[in-house]
């Protein structure tokens, strides 16, 4: 008994061991594709063998690691954001110019912000113009509170 099982695993063994040969795409009259590691089967032709090598990875272009950088700058400029909001200004000089920096930033951003909702406001059908309006008078308090009030 103890020969046949040692037979039966040495066969397994050797059997997953063994390589098939190429693998085959076989094309019929009517259009039908078979894959075989066989010669192909009657009534099909040989097309090409089927590369089994795997698939090759392609490196960032350099567009993909500009915008990766720029992802990345976002998210360090937030960090910074963070980390300003919680320096205080009469001990660090340096951060209190980099909190002014932030702020006129945003500022800056909302005001472009606010000029792009004027325009769709503008542009608004009858429809759209009650979303519209209340987007710009959104952005304007929001501008009001963060850029007025605190300058």
């Amino acid at each position: 008994m103890r020969v046949w099982v040692m037979l039966l695993v040495l066969g397994l063994c050797f059997g997953s061991t063994c390589r098939a040969g190429p693998i085959s795409r076989c094309e019929s009259a009517d259009g039908r594709v078979v894959y075989s590691d066989d010669p192909c089967p009657a009534g099909t032709q040989h097309m090409r063998t089927v590369d089994e090598k795997p698939a090759v990875e392609v490196g960032k272009t350099p567009a993909d690691a500009r915008a990766h950088d720029a992802r990345s700058a976002g998210s360090v400029r937030r960090a910074a954001q963070a980390t300003a909001g919680s320096a205080d200004p009469d001990r660090d000089p340096e951060a209190a110019s980099e909190l002014r920096k932030i702020k006129l930033a945003q500022c800056d951003d909302l005001v472009r912000r606010v000029e792009y909702a004027q325009r769709d406001l503008d542009a608004a059908t009858e429809s759209e113009r009650a979303s519209a309006e209340l987007s710009l008078r959104r952005l304007q308090a929001e501008h009001q509170d963060k850029c007025v009030k605190h300058k």
